[in-house]
């Protein structure tokens, strides 16, 4: 049994009520004309199986957008895990309950309820109104940044904490400065900076130049450490200074053997290793419905152990305990292949270096 698994929940499989420029899953995620919300029995069997995993277990609902399943979804979901005692000492460990959502669809019952049960809640935010707008929006092409912040501001006023996902983009990229004071802003008390995903339909328009992603992080940094704020952290950063002190990096794509943390279950019982996989039929690893979940996890080892198929530039790499690969779908994606270099590698490469020799005396 592991120590923790992530067991991901695409209750509505793909389907998403905005039209995102650089959404990874590209023509992948459909419009909403017939929305199919995962079923009961599906729902129930995975949580029914879950405590077969490991002692700290995460359900995360992911997407798509997870809120369009609705609160009746959410509500069996915890009516299941107490059927099962997930919420006593049946299990010694830790159970948690999180949503990756938009929040354009949260209501204040919504909010209540996920207040109310101890959901954890994450969004999405790119920094300010205009960089967020310019590929955050809805399919009439109208921003969301309003409405997230709308949403963002009743989450806290029930006392919650909350962290964002943020991209840089070609809107955002020549200003760093403008989008850390309006990110720490917004409300939002931690982030998480990603890259775009550089093989999909539509992100490539919105992917800036190295050298200026290069220059915004390293000002990002920059501000963060002169800020000096604990209640703000910026995950990516505090990955590496933990590798400085002899710590591992919090994130899968930063562990080279991360994915085997995750499972994934969409709409309709089909599992897949984790949630960038759906709709990937190549890499679909079974169904619920046909067999136990831990069961297509245990028969689903030499899958995993394909991702961590690193080339020997990888191996010998002086960051391969900060990078870890990086995420084994994007090195697959970008070249057709597990055993090539993170599209971002040179990239990461120089911000490692800068953040060592800016905060690396700290842990001498």
């Amino acid at each position: 049994m592991r120590q923790k698994m992530t067991i991901m929940l695409l209750p509505v499989g793909l389907k998403c009520n905005l039209s995102c420029k650089y959404c990874y899953h590209g023509v992948m995620s459909k419009k909403l004309k017939e929305l199919e919300v995962m079923s009961d029995s599906i729902l129930e069997r995975i949580i029914c199986e879950s405590s077969l995993f490991a002692s700290d277990i995460d359900f995360l609902w992911h997407g798509g957008e997870p809120i369009l399943a609705g609160i009746d979804h959410f509500k069996r979901a915890i009516e299941f895990q107490k059927q099962n005692a997930l919420t006593d000492s049946k299990i010694n460990g830790r159970i948690r309950n999180v949503i990756q959502s938009n929040l354009t669809l949260l209501t204040k019952e919504l909010c209540d309820f996920f207040a109310e049960n101890n959901f954890i809640l994450s969004t999405s935010i790119d920094g300010y109104q205009e960089a967020h707008d310019a590929n955050r929006v809805y399919f009439n092409g109208l921003g969301t940044y309003a409405r997230v912040i709308e949403s963002v501001s009743m989450w806290r006023n029930k006392g919650k904490s909350i962290g964002a996902v943020s991209l840089v983009t070609k809107a955002s990229v020549e200003q760093p400065i403008k989008f850390f004071e309006q990110l720490k802003n917004s409300g939002i008390t931690s982030c998480n900076f990603h890259f775009c995903a550089q093989d999909e339909s539509r992100s490539i328009e919105t992917i800036p130049e190295k050298e200026s992603t290069a220059r915004f992080f390293k000002t990002i940094f920059d501000l963060w450490m002169k800020d000096d704020n604990p209640d703000f952290p910026i995950r990516n950063f505090r990955n590496v200074l933990r590798t400085f002190c002899g710590g591992k990096p919090l994130d899968c794509h930063s562990n080279v053997e991360g994915c085997f943390g995750f499972i994934a279950v969409t709409v309709n019982g089909d599992v897949y290793p984790c949630h960038r996989y759906v709709g990937r039929e190549n890499f679909c690893i079974g169904n619920v419905l046909e067999t136990s979940l831990i069961d297509i996890y245990n028969n689903s080892n030499a899958v995993y152990r394909e991702f961590f198929s690193l080339g020997q530039e990888c191996r010998i790499c002086e960051w391969l305990n900060v990078c870890g690969g990086g995420c084994a779908l994007e090195r697959f994606t970008a070249k057709g292949s597990f055993e090539v270099p993170d599209p971002d590698c040179l990239l990461k490469k120089e911000l490692f270096e800068y953040i060592k020799n800016k905060a690396g005396y700290l842990f001498e």
